[in-house]
C-alpha cells in the first residue's frame, strides 16, 4: 500500500509539472501574439546564443566572442524589458510558475531527498485514505481539552476523571512515540460521549503527520465489508483493513449480531497481530460483555495483545451542548 501511495504522489508531480509547462507555453504564446516584437527578440537571443556557442567551440581562446555575445544580449534584453514594462507584463512571464519553488514540482531536492511538499502530499493522501479527513480538522491534540473532565473522584473509583484522562493521554503519547517498537494494542471502553473517538483521532493525526498509514472504520461498515468480500461484491479498502499501520475500529458492539462476525473479527485481530500491525478498538462494552458478545477466544486475544483503557466521567457532548446554550 505504501508503494501505491508513493507512486500516486509521483504521478501527481508529473502531471503538475506537465501542467506548469503547458501554462507557461500558453502564457508565452499570448504575449507573442500581443507583442510580436517579443517573439522576434527571443528568436534573436536564441540565434546569438547558438552562433556564439559554435564560434567558441571553434575558437575556445577568443574572449572577444564571449564579450560580443554579452553586449548583444544586454541590448536585446533591455529592449525586451522596456516592451514588457510598457505593456504591463511581468518580466518573468516566460518562466515556469512552480507550485513549489524548492523542488520545482518534482518532489525531490538534490542532496536533501524528498521535499517538504512531498511530505505534505503524503499526509493529505493518508488523511483521505484514513476516512478521517473532516474528523481530524476538529479532533486532534491541538483541540483536545481537559476542561471537560471533573476533578472529583466518583464513588467506587480511585481517581478523578481528570486524573484518569491525564493518564490515558500520557499512555497514548507513549504509544505514538514508541509506535515503531513492539507494544500492545488498545481498547478504549466506556460510555458514550467520553472522548474515545476523539482520542483515537488525536493518535491518528499524530501518526499520519509522521507518515504512517491509518484506517478508521466503524464496526457496522467493517462487518459489511467482510460480507461483501465473502460474497464476491466490491470490497474497496479491504486490503487496507489488514495492511494499514494502524486500524481504528470505532463503536465495536453496535453492529448487528451475525454468526460470522466473531470469526471475521478474530481473523482480523490474529492477522494484524501476527504482522505487528497496531489496532485501536473503541467500544461501550467492558471485557465481560466483549467476551459474551464475541467469544472466549476473542477475549483471550484481548488479554494477550491489548491494554484496556477505561473512559469515565460526564458526557462531554452534553457538557458542550449545555455550555453553548448558556
Amino acid at each position: 500500500m505504501d508503494n501505491e501511495i508513493f507512486e500516486s504522489i509521483i504521478d501527481d508531480y508529473e502531471k503538475q509539472l506537465a501542467k506548469d509547462k503547458r501554462e507557461r507555453d500558453a502564457r508565452v504564446e499570448a504575449v507573442y501574439s500581443q507583442i510580436p516584437q517579443i517573439r522576434k527578440i527571443d528568436r534573436e537571443i536564441n540565434e546569438i546564443g547558438s552562433n556564439t556557442l559554435m564560434a567558441i567551440l571553434q575558437n575556445p581562446d577568443k574572449e572577444d566572442i564571449k564579450e560580443s555575445m554579452k553586449n548583444k544580449f544586454a541590448v536585446l534584453k533591455q529592449r525586451k524589458k522596456e516592451l514588457l514594462k510598457k505593456n504591463g507584463i511581468a518580466e518573468d512571464f516566460d518562466r515556469i510558475k512552480y507550485r513549489c519553488e524548492v523542488c520545482r514540482d518534482t518532489g525531490y531536492v538534490e542532496g536533501s531527498g524528498r521535499c517538504v511538499c512531498f511530505r505534505q502530499k503524503l499526509i493529505e493522501k493518508l488523511y483521505k485514505l484514513s476516512n478521517m479527513n473532516e474528523l481530524l480538522k476538529k479532533q486532534n491534540f491541538n483541540t483536545f481539552s481537559m476542561d471537560y473532565y471533573s476533578k472529583n473522584i466518583p464513588n467506587g473509583m480511585k481517581r478523578s476523571p481528570y486524573e484518569n484522562m491525564k493518564n490515558i493521554k500520557k499512555y497514548c503519547e507513549n504509544f505514538i512515540n514508541g509506535f515503531e517498537q513492539p507494544s500492545k494494542n488498545m481498547v478504549f471502553y466506556g460510555d458514550t460521549g467520553l472522548g474515545k473517538t476523539f482520542m483515537s483521532s488525536c493518535i491518528a493525526k499524530a501518526l499520519m503527520d509522521r507518515g504512517k498509514t491509518v484506517l478508521y472504520v466503524r464496526a457496522t461498515k467493517l462487518f459489511r465489508m467482510f460480507d461483501d468480500e465473502r460474497f464476491g461484491r466490491m470490497t474497496d479498502g479491504m486490503e487496507d483493513v489488514y495492511k494499514s499501520d494502524l486500524l481504528i475500529i470505532d463503536d465495536l458492539g453496535t453492529e448487528a449480531v451475525y454468526k460470522n462476525n466473531n470469526s471475521y473479527l478474530l481473523d482480523l485481530v490474529n492477522e494484524r497481530m501476527s504482522n505487528e500491525k497496531k489496532i485501536i478498538i473503541n467500544t461501550n462494552l467492558n471485557f465481560e460483555n466483549l467476551e459474551k458478545r464475541y467469544s472466549k477466544r476473542f477475549s483471550s486475544r484481548i488479554l494477550e495483545g491489548f491494554d484496556m483503557l477505561y473512559f469515565y466521567g460526564d458526557d462531554i457532548r452534553k457538557l458542550k451542548l449545555f455550555g453553548e446554550n448558556q
